[in-house]
């Protein structure tokens, strides 16, 4: 497999109009071949409506999979074989900024893709991610990749396809699908020892919408501390629960230092009194309590 082999695939869900508009029209406008583009819908009724909305130049294939967001991402990583390169999307990203880092400034989106992967390749990760805030206050100052434990926010980000590897499949976000991207960046790192995160990239979304699977931020707030729950009660060692003013529950994620995976590797219990603002370089970063 060559390192331009890779797809991008969009879950949606009763957000045809949305994903037309957001990211469909955002990949064209980067110039993503639309060969490489993949949209997957609940099911047959979905899969109508997505066809009767979709503009057919901006996109290769819609695909029934199943309704859910876990499932759906499951079924996806199922489908494809070993090592294929996967980039996932929400369906209303507007825009991707790369202009914060001297690496992709002036590069296209199909660049940082096959920069990331190779990256990957390189640091022994299976997973990458950008960071989960817009707002380059917060991106400026921040190193352009780190592989500490670091929030891969699920809207936007990439893995090398293990479809066989029981150890990353989502358990405990399965079924109410609140903070599963946080369940799945845990697993990848208890799996790796690292995960990849470029902190210079941004992109602009909305989180909490008016409809999709995952219902409003209202709908949201109970199952995002049932969540939270149960990540803590899980895995105590890579994070603590937090309550922001708007009730919205976080888990989040200590910053324990990338480690490699021999035989019989653990995390040392040391990690948990490691500092939490430092850069995969080790020096210390600014604290930034938006983007974890």
């Amino acid at each position: 497999m060559t390192l331009t082999d890779y797809i991008v695939v969009i879950p949606s869900y009763k957000r045809a109009e949305v994903c037309n508009t957001k990211t469909l029209r955002m990949l064209k406008d980067n110039h993503i071949k639309k060969e490489n583009i993949y949209v997957y819908v609940a099911n047959k009724d979905e899969y109508e409506e997505y066809v009767k909305i979709l503009d057919k130049s901006l996109y290769y294939k819609i695909v029934i999979g199943v309704k859910g967001l876990v499932p759906q991402r499951q079924f996806i990583i199922n489908k494809f074989p070993k090592g294929k390169h996967i980039v996932f999307f929400d369906d209303d990203v507007q825009s991707i900024d790369m202009s914060l880092s001297p690496i992709f400034k002036g590069k296209s989106l199909d660049y940082f893709f096959k920069y990331a992967f190779k990256e990957c390749e390189k640091n022994k990760s299976y997973i990458w991610g950008v960071y989960p805030v817009y707002n380059p206050f917060f991106r400026k100052e921040r190193p352009e990749m780190t592989t500490s434990l670091n929030y891969i926010v699920g809207a936007f980000y990439g893995i090398i396809n293990r479809p066989n590897n029981k150890n990353i499949v989502l358990t405990l976000t399965k079924e109410n699908g609140q903070k599963e991207d946080v369940e799945r960046t845990i697993k990848y790192f208890i799996e790796d020892g690292i995960v990849l995160r470029f902190d210079r990239i941004g992109f602009v979304t909305k989180y909490y919408g008016k409809s999709g699977g995952l219902g409003t931020f209202e709908d949201r707030l109970k199952p995002m501390l049932e969540a939270s729950k149960l990540l803590k009660g899980k895995y105590p060692e890579y994070g603590e629960i937090s309550t922001k003013k708007n009730g919205m529950t976080e888990f989040r994620l200590k910053k324990i230092p990338a480690f490699s995976k021999g035989k019989d590797a653990k995390i040392k219990t040391t990690h948990k009194k490691t500092v939490k603002n430092r850069g995969s370089n080790g020096r210390k970063t600014r604290k930034n309590k938006k983007g974890n």
